[in-house]
């Protein structure tokens, strides 16, 4: 597995703008990743994976919104999607200003958003596409470090399952080093779904949040299988 940071400065004039950057970027993003893999396997490219995700991290200064607008921008940061038209003959491209404008007046909801904040200390949501989390209360709130931690730990297993899944699509019988079979990833399993005596509420919940709208748990339990009946 290979991470790459990426720190890229940006200031979106509204959400829409945002969202249509984020789409763009892949465009560059991946094959920058791509290519630098190729290059620290110096010429070694048989076995070169293709970067599959952009997992993106926005620190949001301050914004226009209050209110209903300010829990309605976060909902809609966790699920960009609605604001961009990804099938413009030209690449992916805002939707009318008017959308953004008329979501933030009349409010923003999807079946897929799960809430995990915690009243006058958080707003945060968790979707498909992005996580969101607002922090009302330095002291009690969240750590940007704690939520890296989360969502690294849950894209990595992401991308490791998805591997395994591709294999098996492929008419293969997926087989990894011992140390990464189908015991790490029950372990792995385990740390992600329950919850530690000393972990705080917030913690649980995010972990919640973010493993269903994910969908991981379910992806970790067909690799499982997949692994374990390689190995019998």
């Amino acid at each position: 597995m290979a991470v790459f940071h990426l720190v890229q400065p940006h200031e979106p004039a509204a959400l829409t703008d945002l969202a249509v950057w984020r789409y763009r970027s892949y465009a560059s993003d991946l094959p920058w990743a791509r290519d630098k893999i190729r290059e620290l396997l110096e010429g070694d490219h048989a076995g070169a994976p293709n970067p599959e995700y952009v997992l993106s991290l926005y620190c949001l200064t301050s914004g226009p919104w209050a209110g209903d607008a300010y829990d309605t921008a976060l909902r809609l940061l966790s699920t960009p999607s609605v604001l961009v038209d990804r099938g413009a003959p030209g690449g992916p491209a805002p939707l009318a200003c008017t959308v953004e404008e008329s979501l933030l007046a009349t409010g923003f909801d999807h079946p897929d958003i799960v809430s995990f904040g915690v009243r006058g200390v958080s707003t945060a949501y968790a979707g498909w596409s992005g996580v969101a989390y607002a922090s009302h209360s330095s002291e009690r709130s969240l750590t940007t470090d704690e939520l890296v931690a989360c969502e690294l730990t849950v894209q990595a297993l992401w991308c490791f399952t998805r591997h395994i899944q591709q294999m098996v699509e492929d008419g293969q019988d997926p087989s990894m080093p011992e140390r990464y079979g189908w015991r790490f990833l029950r372990a792995a399993a385990s740390r992600l779904t329950t919850a530690r005596a000393q972990e705080t509420a917030q913690h649980v919940l995010m972990r919640e949040a973010i493993m269903k709208t994910s969908g991981l748990a379910e992806r970790l339990r067909a690799a499982q299988e997949a692994l374990r009946e390689s190995a019998g």
